[in-house]
């Protein structure tokens, strides 16, 4: 992080950015499996043979249950939709804002829908007294909230137009703080590039993930009201078992059990875990005397780094502390040749069995001389972090720093660590407002912390931060070794979108910019000009009511426990446009990262795939997520979702549309499907909806019925059916038709600017086609090529390759006849 404020980059053009190479799939009137060759690389770089599912670590392609859909350069303009009523002279905003009229040349009426549900779906949700979390309920019956649908349809609608993204709520990115280097090349050579650009983003020298973290205790002066730094007088921190803190702890008067989960205290055994946030307030920043060993040696000279006792302050060390240290030191450095001894049976080259024989013969010495190694008592406070995976160890700051060395600590940096984004649930929990005292005061006593929010930094005393420097100035710190640096100015979004694309904050009295499509049909704060006597706001012409069920049992067979989470924009191998090369797969590619800054472009509209795979009648769907098999832990939900085949009737009403944005709107829910809908059990295309996406959850099929209103005929009759018409096939078809007609003639036109290659038909926009390609529920992937990746998959920064050539690789492994999916 820069210790400057930053500034914002300049954007990048379209010839400078990076391009994805197009893809190999066939185009095709009807879904049928993608053809086309895909362009997997091993480990040399050289096209590999498919023969199973991409394999994250293996082949460093990314699998994961959504896709991206191209960005265009800029959104179709919704005037392109409406040229058959503005040529006849009705200025746009009368047809935007004409809720109180009829507009000649245009439609009113509604679609009634009927939503099928295709696999379990979850939609909002009702709570009551720790029971399972069900899907939103209208009068008791199963529901699919207008809001929803709304929702639905609205995207459908950008995805096809090209609409615009925003606006986007991502003050700050951030990246994770400097971490051990991975075992692997690719992720080394990753990082090596991250690292590069961080030192020469804007010219100024910033201190980049890898750089070695030091640890001290910040401080507010009261006097100048400035931050600083306090290094620790220790290289780094001193680290305690957990399970030896807790033994230790014992002696302290007037603390509750300091406990840990029974699966992971250690008992029995078992590795150590971390301790749940809900104890730590009482322990955190507590004043502690850890005796740590007195060594120097290759092999066991980080000992000294370890507390192998913890005692109340103010303690005398006696003969039996001593003691205890020394019997917990012979037991750590015991294990420690146990290993070294199995790595010297293990080692297959006379190098290795080099380093194995003499990492065991330090540690021989070392036992034999264990009676003689002394121990030095440091006054220290307790640290304990938040929970991150496996905790094993806590941390000791000592507390006997230099008063007259102090880091300056930019105003801006101090801003980041306390923004919204920064602060965590556990900092909230564990650093309130009244919490406990900051660790240590130079001026010495222990006065209570003052914090402006909770989870906010300590305005009196001093706190224990872990901290990086450049030229004697903090560029980074944080509250945990691993703690998040930013990786660029405040709104890092706005540069990875195309400028037309990216929606403006809202300004009073209208932005001017032109409306898109998803905005005339939908409304918006801004969509009309600014003017003297009328606001800039104009209601949407389409309006989408809540679908309900009659099934008087919609719910699944039994509640599932789920984690609902899924990779932040931080995950730039995903959604960032990576350049394609031979060099993009391999052990040392060349990706684009965050911090290019001005040469970063976003991947493309999310969308998730379908990936809910048929099973036997004997098959158990979801069992595996049953609450009796699943612990419960901070990230998991019990959620009981509506089960698959039940269906939902809607109504969708529309005023003064044209033939094409009509034809838009059914596109929106047609999405591929013929006119008639299709199959409602087996469709050829389908949305999805909900919460869950990620896990299969909420695959439907929409059937519309369209009916239009002829106002003079039923002007003239009292019957509440006059001037009512369901609209056939046919008549659909020329709407949908309408629509086709107006996108393809905007997107040739973008074509011969851009200088791409100009579509034969709507279907054939390669952002069409990757939707489509998203939206097959009949030759969906199957579900091993759309899982989550875990965490060691996303360490090494697999690319995850466009829709295309997801679907062409899979065509082809299914040709050959051997992908187990």
């Amino acid at each position: 992080m820069s210790d400057q404020p930053p500034r914002r980059a300049h954007r990048p053009t379209p010839a400078a950015m990076p391009r994805r190479r197009p893809g190999a799939a066939g185009h095709r009137a009807a879904p049928q499996p993608a053809q086309g060759r895909p362009r997997r690389r091993d480990d040399r770089g050289a096209l590999a043979v498919p023969c199973d599912p991409p394999d994250p670590v293996r082949d460093h392609q990314a699998v994961a249950p959504y896709g991206l859909v191209p960005l265009p350069e800029r959104p179709m303009p919704a005037e392109r939709l409406q040229e058959s009523v503005l040529r006849d002279g009705t200025p746009q905003e009368r047809l935007l804002a004409g809720h109180d009229h009829r507009v000649p040349g245009t439609h009113t009426g509604w679609i009634d829908i009927a939503v099928r549900t295709l696999s379990p779906t979850f939609v909002g949700a009702t709570r009551g007294g720790g029971r399972p979390e069900r899907s939103l309920t209208i009068d008791g019956r199963a529901a699919l909230p207008g809001a929803s649908l709304r929702g639905l349809i609205r995207n459908t609608l950008r995805v096809l137009t090209g609409g615009e993204t925003g606006p986007v709520n991502t003050p700050q990115l951030f990246f994770r703080a400097p971490a051990a280097s991975h075992s692997d090349r690719r992720a080394r050579h990753v990082m090596r590039n991250l690292n590069r650009q961080y030192r020469h983003r804007h010219g100024a020298p910033s201190s980049p993930p890898g750089v070695p973290v030091k640890a001290g205790f910040l401080h507010h002066r009261a006097d100048t009201g400035g931050w600083e730094i306090l290094p620790l007088p220790v290289e780094r921190p001193l680290q305690v078992r957990l399970t030896d803190l807790r033994d230790d702890l014992r002696r302290f008067p007037g603390l509750p059990p300091f406990e840990l989960p029974p699966h992971e205290s250690g008992d029995g055994g078992g590795p150590s875990g971390y301790i749940p946030a809900d104890f730590h307030g009482a322990f955190q920043y507590l004043d502690v005397v850890a005796l740590c060993p007195d060594t120097h040696g290759r092999t066991v000279g980080e000992s000294r780094f370890w507390a192998m006792a913890v005692l109340p302050p103010g303690t005398e060390v006696a003969f039996g502390h001593r003691e205890t240290a020394r019997h917990r030191l012979r037991e750590r450095w015991e294990q420690k040749r146990a290993r070294a001894e199995q790595s010297l049976r293990r080692a297959a080259g006379e190098r290795s069995r080099s380093s194995s024989r003499g990492r065991r013969n330090d540690l021989d010495r070392a036992l034999d001389r264990i009676d003689h190694v002394g121990f030095r008592a440091y006054d220290c406070v307790l640290v304990l972090t938040g929970v991150a995976g496996e905790r094993k160890n806590a941390y000791l700051f000592p507390k006997d720093v230099d008063p007259a060395r102090r880091l300056p600590v930019p105003d801006h940096l101090v801003h980041l660590v306390e923004s919204a984004d920064q602060i965590t649930r556990f900092q909230e929990r564990n650093h309130p407002r009244s919490g406990p005292a900051a660790g240590l005061d130079p001026a010495g006593g222990r006065p209570r912390a003052q914090r402006r929010v909770d989870g906010g930094l300590a305005r009196s005393g001093a706190e224990p931060v872990w901290y990086q420097e450049t030229d004697g100035r903090v560029v980074s710190f944080g509250r945990s070794g691993g703690y998040r640096v930013a990786v660029g100015e405040f709104d890092p979004v706005s540069r990875a979108v195309p400028e037309p694309l990216l929606t403006p904050r809202r300004a009073r009295g209208g932005t001017g910019r032109a409306p898109d499509v998803p905005r005339a049909l939908f409304g918006d704060l801004d969509l009309l000009p600014a003017r003297d006597n009328a606001g800039s706001a104009a209601r949407g012409r389409v309006s989408v009511g809540s679908a309900v069920c009659d099934d008087p049992d919609p719910w699944f067979a039994h509640p599932l426990r789920v984690e609902l989470l899924s990779p932040q924009r931080s995950c730039f191998a995903n959604y960032l446009l990576q350049p394609v090369s031979d060099r993009t797969f391999g052990t040392s590619p060349d990706l684009v990262t965050w911090s290019h800054e001005g040469d970063v472009r976003l991947g493309g509209y999310k969308v998730y795939l379908h990936r809910y795979d048929p099973l036997p009648a004997s098959a158990q769907r979801y069992a595996h997520l049953h609450p009796d098999r699943v612990p419960a832990g901070a990230t998991t939900r019990d959620v009981l979702p509506m089960r698959e085949g039940l269906t939902f009737h809607g109504r969708i009403t529309f005023t003064n549309l044209t033939d094409a944005e009509l034809g838009a709107l059914l596109r929106a829910l047609y999405l591929g499907n013929p006119a008639g809908g299709g199959d409602p059990a087996d469709p050829l295309y389908a949305h999805k909806i909900g919460l869950g996406k990620a896990l299969g959850f909420g695959s439907v099929h929409i059937s519309p019925a369209l009916y239009l209103i002829d106002p003079a005929e039923r002007a003239c009759s009292l019957d509440p059916g006059a001037g009512v018409h369901r609209v056939g096939d046919e008549g659909v078809q020329k709407l949908l038709d309408s629509f086709g007609d107006a996108l393809l003639t905007w997107e040739r036109e973008e074509s011969v600017r851009a200088g791409d290659a100009i579509p034969d038909d709507w279907s054939d926009v390669p952002r069409v086609e990757a939707l489509l390609l998203a939206a097959q529920w009949r030759h969906r992937l199957p579900e091993s090529w759309t899982r989550v990746m875990d965490v060691e998959e996303f360490a090494v920064f697999p690319v995850l390759p466009g829709l295309q050539d997801r679907f062409a690789a899979h065509a082809q492994v299914s040709e050959s006849g051997t992908d187990p999916g």
